[in-house]
């Protein structure tokens, strides 16, 4: 009794702090718009001085802010979306100061547009008039029976102030969660029905380039309702996958329908892992993937029929067909990178199912959604931390990290002579890529052609490519080999009797793509990789070696990546050896300048100078 009337005195004070915060619409102040800078967030271009949401979760959601534009940056806020149909009450009305009264220029229906983004969606621009440095803009909007789940807490600008109320508007219990890895100047108070959330000075979204999804470092309140206390475990979470009709329970069924295709696609074959490649393989070519995603299917039977079907359909097909089979395979619930990290046991955390098969005490998780993906090569939207495995015979659960096995490798092999000349470099490359690098090629080229890939090279500048033959772009069990005869104009310098020339040819870089003064997020590199580059140069005759650049070996701690350089005196050859190795796609911020320093001397290999003279 006495914890509850605690609980109560708290909501009552915050609900009073609340309400002496609260702004009426057009209640904007002379000293207001007089503001030429944030005495908090001086840098900023514009700020949300009042951002008040009240949710009744599934019935209406009512929105008033009010932005402060400071300087012409901060002009790109005054283009807003309202991304609802039936929107009530819209007000909108931007602020100036003219001759020291307050001019007010409201937002009419001709600023407003109407744009249908689906057959039955229809979302709201609108554009706020009169703006200049110093303006102030106000939005107050309602809609009625709204179903999202998300609230952001945090904006791209930062809040002066905000207020959100989320409260069930429906019998049962309502879960309401704020995003785990952020840290933001937020108090939550909670009482039976209603949550309040209360923000004062809350930063804006930082930008940063290697993010993945930046909405998972980005401040918000998720929210799941469910008729009883369930869905709170991954246990809960699990049983409700079991036991529903498209996901657990149809996979112990009948399949009649896929014997006789097993029986010619397995005919003498007893090797497990083989089967499952070739079923694996089977799908992959007979059922075309249709751009969309669900988490399970009530249509196996008819897509296997029509040959067309969503990530749920394909890959729920073909776990059945490996069980048809005889061999043990199970579905396992992930989430794509744009529906964001997995936060807490949620059961709509996940936005599709791959499949899991494990052969000779080795994991496989495999999605045949990708044609031009080799054997357990999964599309990088699916690298998106755990998903929930569940044994769809027993009801065992695990969460399951899906990860990246294996680097994708650029391994180049380069011979190269001083042209006539003695200002191009003339050789040619032998090239081999793997994985998602053969991944990404296949997927873009494979469907242009040859000549394509050769335009793409000569966009380099001064790089000149020519007879390009590649081998086993259309077989995605193997790596992809390329090569081709080059030129490079104007790469040579004479200066006196000596000649300079850069030691990684046009596979040098010249910036620094890590080149932020700090960082907040942890570094998504999409997949680890290898760059490995041979490079010999053939010395001219009555020439030899002055000076070349020192050799280098940069190493990051725990093994995450390394740099090696060196260069080898073969007589009438320079020999250049060149390694990046980067081991893991997600990096902790942390970890930041090391990789910026190790990039850093990739740069100044890049550029430095091997130095021959006459003799």
């Amino acid at each position: 009794m006495k914890i509850t009337t605690a609980v109560t005195l708290i909501f009552i004070t915050f609900f009073q702090i609340s309400l002496s915060q609260e702004r009426k619409f057009g209640d904007v102040t002379i000293s207001e718009l007089e503001t030429t800078k944030d005495d908090f967030f001086e840098d900023a271009s514009a700020v949300i001085l009042y951002r008040n949401i009240n949710f009744e979760y599934g019935k209406a959601l009512e929105v008033h802010e009010r932005i402060k534009i400071y300087n012409s940056e901060g002009f790109e806020h005054s283009n807003w979306t309202i991304s609802f149909d039936g929107i009530r009450g819209l007000k909108a009305a931007t602020y100036n100061l003219e001759n020291g009264k307050i001019k007010v220029t409201k937002v009419t229906k001709d600023g407003i547009f109407k744009e249908e983004v689906s057959e039955d969606t229809e979302i709201s621009k609108l554009t706020f008039p009169n703006i200049k440095e110093g303006s102030i803009i106000e939005l107050k909007y309602r809609v009625t029976f709204i179903g999202f789940s998300t609230l952001y807490t945090q904006m791209g600008i930062p809040i002066k102030y905000e207020h959100i109320s989320v409260s069930n508007g429906y019998y049962g219990n309502l879960s309401v969660r704020q995003n785990q890895y952020v840290e933001l100047p937020i108090k939550r108070v909670k009482s039976a029905q209603t949550d309040i959330f209360i923000g004062e000075n809350v930063p804006g979204l930082k930008k940063e380039k290697f993010v993945g999804n930046i909405d998972n470092h980005r401040g918000s309140i998720h929210m799941e309702r469910h008729s009883v206390a369930y869905q709170q475990t991954w246990t809960n979470v699990a049983k409700k996958y079991y036991n529903i009709e498209w996901f657990g329970a149809q996979l112990r069924n009948g399949d009649a329908l896929y014997k006789k295709d097993l029986e010619l696609l397995l005919a003498g074959e007893t090797d497990t892992l083989k089967m499952v490649k070739k079923i694996e393989r089977f799908v992959k070519n007979k059922v075309e993937w249709d751009k969309t995603y669900s988490r399970g299917s009530n249509y196996v039977k008819t897509v296997y029929r029509e040959n067309k079907g969503d990530t749920g359909d394909i890959n729920m097909l073909l776990i059945h067909m490996l069980k048809a089979a005889g061999i043990r395979a199970n579905p396992i619930a992930v989430a794509t990178k744009r529906k964001g990290w997995v936060k807490y046991p949620n059961f709509n955390a996940f936005n599709t199912v791959l499949c899991v098969v494990d052969v000779d005490k080795t994991r496989y998780i495999l999605d045949a959604s990708q044609r031009k993906a080799g054997f357990g090569q999964l599309p990088l939207r699916y690298i998106n931390g755990v998903g929930l495995l569940v044994d769809t015979d027993t009801g065992e659960f695990a969460l399951q990290e899906v990860e990246i096995q294996k680097p994708s490798k650029n391994t180049l092999l380069v011979t190269a002579a001083i042209a006539e000349d003695q200002i191009s470099m003339k050789g040619t490359v032998k090239k081999q890529i793997t994985n998602y690098y053969a991944l990404n090629h296949r997927e873009y080229y494979s469907d242009l052609g040859v000549e394509t890939y050769e335009e793409a090279l000569n966009n380099k500048d001064l790089l000149s490519v020519e007879n390009v033959v590649k081998k086993d772009v259309e077989n995605p069990e193997k790596p992809i080999a390329i090569s081709y005869n080059f030129t490079y104009n104007d790469y040579i310098e004479e200066i006196g009797d000596n000649l300079y020339f850069e030691p990684l040819l046009f596979l040098g870089v010249e910036e620094n793509i890590f080149n932020e003064e700090d960082r907040l997020y942890p570094i998504d590199l999409e997949h680890p990789y290898a760059e490995n580059y041979i490079i010999t140069f053939d010395i001219p005759e009555g020439y030899q070696i002055e000076s070349v650049p020192d050799p280098r070996i940069i190493k990051l701690e725990h093994d995450v990546g390394f740099l090696k350089f060196n260069i080898q005196d073969r007589g009438s050859q320079i020999q250049v050896l060149f390694n990046l190795d980067i081991k893991e796609h997600l990096i902790p911020a942390d970890f930041y300048p090391a990789l910026q320093a190790l990039y850093g001397e990739y740069v100044t290999i890049s550029k430095s100078k091997i130095v021959l003279s006459k003799i």
